[in-house]
């Protein structure tokens, strides 16, 4: 089948107009506040006049100011060329270049009438000045102690005096820290008018924006067109409908409800679907060599909580998707981050002793393999103590009705109810310098079936016991010095030496003979000893103590009963080294004793120069796996272009697996980012992504991100 090219030119079309209105909708519709001293009334309070030229009337309560004038107020602060002021009701006519400035915002115009008192009046050819909101009217009038009036108005974030776009309205009616109500609006990109609205609202409780398009290039999908339209119902209700066209894949929509109830918590619904025609050919105006297959794709999902009271809350989740691909097809990040959720609900209850909680999951997306609890109560008691023994005692018992099921179209299932109980005693001490927590507990679990039918009906019984030893030694060092440009008032090094011993003895049913649900089932014979050495350095900035170093290094001695082998094992090392604010450092790796080789090996330094440049780079080593560099650098050209590039290279075979660039340029007050994408086995792909400087983490977060980890800590 052949597309004629003018559809494709219909389609630029398309795009270029949704992305002019979108720099107006988006922009308009993240207005959220306005000047404070326009939010409630004020106490009331003495006015003091100050001007080049100050006249009193006879009677002394009328006062007229010329030249340089300062009306000061507890609340606000009014500049003019020209002031009558009665003192009497502290009522105030101002003329030229008058300005109303309070901590929070300005009001400025050629005239004004105000009362100090109330905190009200009209303010004529004014404009507004909140940033990063800016908007102007030929009279402003504050009518009450929360509404403000503005007649023949616009509003916008770009502070030029002729913004380049905006919303104008005959009449705006705001709400502080509510709503605001527009009427009559035009949507403005420099003189010309794009859209008309005979009402719009927009709540001024929700920062985010109103519309949002994104238009961009995939391998997988072609061109793409990426929309969304918020509507703020009331405070309860919010919704949000999309509507997405991509090249290859055709049209998907969905919407998304985000509610809250009084009485009976809050939450989110969330859906999406496509007829998914996926055409043969690179473009839709070329010939297809072959049907265009019809699918039906989608999802649903529903999240819940709910305080029902100080003790006591809900929470559940149902999440159907139509197959196993579909995230990974239509929302990859979401994918990367949950895989495929699942559906459950929990109930849980705070108990005078312990904590109680009933629980069920149940599988609603067949491909996928699960386990079902249809129910699982579960009882948590932490250490308490027994009298005044100094005997602590410590409990977790879960009661469950469990089914395993495998994927279709296998009916294959495993079916057990599970009770399974876990005790312990433990007495702290301390012994001199040394802190010592020895224990003894058991574990003990039905099991209605089992596989091996002959355990079926039986109880497993594991007993454990151990005890751990900690200590600390800390010593202060005064230096008056400078490292890494950084001062150092005082430093702290605290050296923490552990040692934990764990024997549980092997269960009286092995895993091998038990259907495998969770890590209950898979218990076995323990018999090992834990060393870690933690180092910390603290060093005193600014009155603030801020962690330096902190390097753990830790192994598991296994003994001659444990399954693992005996002696050790791996030899876990992690250093997390922040010198100065610019600098951060961070090492973690495991090394296989017996083979005296590194099985993974992980490495970051990130340098921030602050908003000039920054560079940081990582490797990856997994032996298993792959060996891995992550460079990213990020350098600002000039005050309207910036550049940011991140390369992932493979060392063993000398691939360079992703490389992204992007391209940034500020439009005052929007940045555009170009985002440009390769990556191996994927193909390319580029996104145009417009974002507001005044809300720089408003909208769709594409590409990759260097994996900078945080580090060091602050204290008082």
């Amino acid at each position: 089948m052949k597309i004629d090219s003018s559809l494709h030119r219909m389609f630029l079309s398309f795009l270029k107009i949704f992305f002019i209105l979108f720099c107006v909708l988006a922009q308009m519709a993240c207005v959220s506040t306005l000047p404070g001293f326009a939010q409630e009334a004020v106490q009331r309070g003495p006015v003091e006049l100050n001007g080049d030229q100050v006249e009193y009337s006879v009677d002394g309560n009328q006062v007229i100011a010329k030249g340089n004038v300062v009306v000061t107020h507890s609340q606000a602060v009014l500049y003019c060329d020209e002031v009558e002021l009665s003192r009497d009701t502290n009522i105030a006519h101002a003329r030229g270049h008058v300005r109303l400035v309070s901590e929070e915002g300005e009001i400025s115009g050629d005239e004004m009438t105000f009362d100090f008192e109330t905190m009200t009046g009209d303010f004529h050819n004014a404009k507004i000045v909140a940033d990063p909101y800016y908007g102007g009217a030929k009279k402003i009038s504050k009518v009450g102690e929360n509404e403000i009036l503005m007649h023949e108005g616009y509003m916008s974030t770009s502070d030029f005096d002729k913004p380049e776009y905006r919303m104008t309205s005959k009449k705006i009616e705001v709400y502080p820290g509510d709503k605001l109500i527009a009427r009559s609006n035009k949507f403005k990109l420099g003189s010309i008018p794009l859209v008309y609205l005979p009402k719009y609202t927009q709540s001024l409780k929700d920062t985010r924006p109103r519309f949002q398009i994104i238009p961009g290039y995939d391998k997988d999908w072609g061109a793409f067109l990426l929309t969304s339209w918020r509507q703020h119902f009331n405070d309860h209700l919010t919704g949000t409908l999309h509507l997405d066209y991509r090249e290859r894949l055709d049209v998907g929509s969905g919407f998304d409800v985000d509610y809250k109830t009084d009485d009976f918590g809050n939450g989110i619904v969330k859906t999406y679907y496509t007829n998914e025609r996926r055409i043969v050919s690179r473009h839709l105006w070329e010939e297809r060599l072959a049907p265009t297959p019809e699918r039906e794709r989608y999802k649903i999902e529903w999240r819940h909580k709910w305080d029902v009271d100080e003790k006591t809350n809900a929470i559940m989740q149902y999440y159907k998707l139509s197959d196993d691909t579909f995230l990974k097809d239509y929302f990859e990040s979401e994918n990367d981050k949950e895989g495929n959720p699942p559906t459950f609900f929990v109930l849980t209850r705070g108990l005078p002793v312990g904590t109680m909680s009933f629980r069920t999951d149940a599988r609603v997306n067949r491909f996928e393999e699960s386990v079902e609890r249809i129910p699982e109560v579960r009882y948590d008691l932490s250490s308490k103590e027994l009298g005044d023994t100094g005997v602590y005692f410590k409990n977790f018992t879960t009661v469950s009705k469990l089914t395993k099921k495998f994927p279709s179209p296998t009916e294959l299932r495993h079916h057990t109810d599970r009770i399974h109980t876990e005790n312990e005693l433990s007495y702290p001490m301390k012994v001199g310098f040394v802190e010592m927590k020895p224990f003894v507990g058991e574990e003990l679990t039905y099991y209605s079936k089992a596989k091996d039918e002959e355990e079926s009906g039986g109880v497993r019984a594991m007993k454990k016991t151990g005890v751990s030893l900690s200590t600390k030694f800390y010593r202060i060092f005064d230096l008056d010095a400078f490292l890494f440009g950084e001062p150092i008032d005082r430093l702290r090094h605290i050296l923490t030496p552990s040692v934990s011993y764990l024997y549980s003895e092997r269960p009286t049913i092995s895993s091998g003979q038990l259907n495998q649900f969770d890590s209950i089932d898979s218990r076995d014979r323990a018999d090992r000893v834990n060393v870690a050495l933690e180092n910390k350095l603290q060093v005193k900035r600014d009155d603030k103590t801020k962690e330096f170093l902190r390097a753990v290094v830790s192994s598991d001695y296994f003994l001659e009963k444990d399954p693992a082998g005996e002696g050790f094992e791996v030899l876990q090392t992690d250093i997390d080294l922040k010198p100065a604010d610019w600098l951060t450092l961070y090492f973690d790796s495991d090394y296989l004793l017996e083979t005296q080789t590194v099985s993974t090996a992980n490495f970051d330094i990130y340098v921030n120069s602050g908003s000039r440049w920054n560079f940081g780079i990582g490797r990856r080593y997994n032996a298993e796996v792959d060996d891995q560099i992550t460079t990213q650098f990020f350098w600002k050209l000039n005050s309207k272009w910036a550049f940011r590039l991140l390369d992932r290279f493979n060392i063993e075979d000398g691939d360079l697996e992703e490389q992204e660039y992007v391209l940034t340029r500020d439009l005052h007050s929007w940045e555009m980012d170009f985002h440009v994408n390769d990556t191996k086995g994927e193909g390319g792909e580029f996104i145009l992504l417009f974002r507001l400087k005044a809300f720089p983490d408003i909208g769709v977060d594409f590409g990759t991100g260097f994996n900078k980890r945080e580090s060091g800590s602050e204290g008082e």
